[in-house]
């Protein structure tokens, strides 16, 4: 199926259930998504079968939507444009792959992806560890000091 076949039906398939900005940016998104593929060698051909049954991603984003109260149709963070990618989390359901979960460039359920994570959270861990370690010393003699006026001397009247 060539791109204008794979985005005539893509657009067929929404249209009249999510609104006419949404139909727009979708169809934007698989566009640019299926002409920076082909740059880097893929025949259009290849990607749209990659990405499979446009009436089969339509309905995904229609129920997605729905699911996510985006009744508009918009639940990814900005458009494909092979440029960098949009800050933060976002999730997108690629077809036969199941859901691609990115932060930034970093694809999160990629092994190297998952990696990071644990990288990451090991040195949350050690960074915590070590500034409880470092204010531990002054804060014990501190609440210590605390709790002793309040007992001598807090009751006065």
């Amino acid at each position: 199926m060539t791109r204008k076949e794979f985005l005539h039906e893509l657009q067929v398939a929404l249209q009249g259930e999510i609104d006419q900005a949404a139909v727009n940016e979708n169809i934007k998104y698989y566009d640019n998504y299926i002409m920076e593929e082909s740059r880097k060698g893929k025949s259009e051909e290849e990607v749209t079968a990659q990405l499979g049954n446009p009436r089969l991603i339509a309905k995904t984003l229609i129920d997605t939507a729905e699911k996510m109260g985006h009744p508009n149709g918009q639940y990814y963070s900005g458009d494909y444009s092979g440029g960098p990618a949009g800050r933060g989390f976002r999730a997108e359901y690629s077809g036969q792959d199941g859901w691609d979960v990115r932060f930034g460039r970093l694809k999160l359920n990629s092994w190297f992806g998952k990696l990071m994570l644990v990288l990451a959270a090991i040195l949350l861990i050690v960074v915590v560890a070590n500034v409880v370690a470092f204010l531990l010393p002054i804060l014990v003699p501190v609440i210590l000091a605390m709790l002793l006026y309040s007992l001598f001397f807090g009751n006065r009247r």
